[in-house]
């Protein structure tokens, strides 16, 4: 299994898969019983129709995707997999008032070792290096921000040189907790009014998960004046005269 995070995987999967896979069945996607089969993956070698479909996907459904593609490949060929890289950044940030640092990372597949990269975008300025540091600052306003990092890789295959880009932007978010006049739902989201679905919601000492459309359905009021928190990040009190 490569360390590559999951649709970063399953991308890199199919684009080689539609690559190798037409040479490897020796001209069988030419009978027409496969027709489908062979539309398929013709659409797959377009990139652009690539991202929309990983762009829907959840991480755990990517990978999961990827490991049934991986095994289906291997009972009919070899996996001829292309020398690939990515950076390995969370999708997504949670942020309070001040700026954040998060390490990041390369992952390839297919590389000789010893491989470097030089870094730009939201990135402390180094020494070409495997690793980073990410710079994020607070989104400001109502406005939804990303912070873009890319990574151009200097490496060699098989003794052969190469270059290659790996690109990676992780979403910023700055939580925001809505509470309904009788004090028993919750709706977590971000600056832009973005719902913060399956996310760590605090309220007070007590934890909860938000569910769909960023809700949490309490039985009984909460107080008024505790904390609230988004994934550990404050997000105001309960307003309301406290007791």
């Amino acid at each position: 299994m490569s360390g590559l995070p999951p649709r970063q995987r399953l991308g890199h999967l199919l684009r080689s898969l539609s690559k190798h896979l037409p040479g490897q069945l020796d001209g069988l996607l030419l009978n027409a019983r496969f027709t489908d089969g062979a539309a398929a993956l013709q659409r797959l070698s377009d990139p652009a129709h690539l991202e929309r479909a990983l762009v829907r996907m959840s991480p755990e459904e990517a990978g999961w995707l990827a490991d049934v593609l991986t095994e289906r490949w291997r009972q009919v060929a070899d996996l001829q997999l292309e020398p690939e890289v990515a950076i390995v950044a969370p999708d997504e940030l949670w942020m309070g008032a001040e700026p954040v640092r998060v390490p990041l990372s390369l992952a390839a597949v297919g590389l000789d070792d010893g491989f470097e990269a030089l870094w730009e975008g939201a990135v402390s300025q180094a020494a070409p290096s495997p690793r980073a540091t990410l710079l994020a600052k607070p989104p400001e306003g109502t406005t939804p921000e990303v912070a873009r990092v890319r990574a151009q890789v200097r490496a060699s295959v098989k003794g052969q040189r190469c270059v290659l880009v790996a690109q990676a932007q992780v979403v910023l978010r700055r939580p925001s907790v809505v509470v309904s006049d009788d004090r028993r739902r919750f709706l977590a989201q971000d600056q832009a009014g973005r719902p913060a679905v399956g996310c760590r919601l605090e309220i007070g000492t007590d934890v909860h998960v938000t569910g769909p459309g960023g809700l949490v359905d309490l039985e009984a009021p909460a107080s008024p004046g505790l904390l609230l928190k988004v994934e550990g990040i404050p997000a105001g009190r309960i307003p309301g005269p406290r007791p």
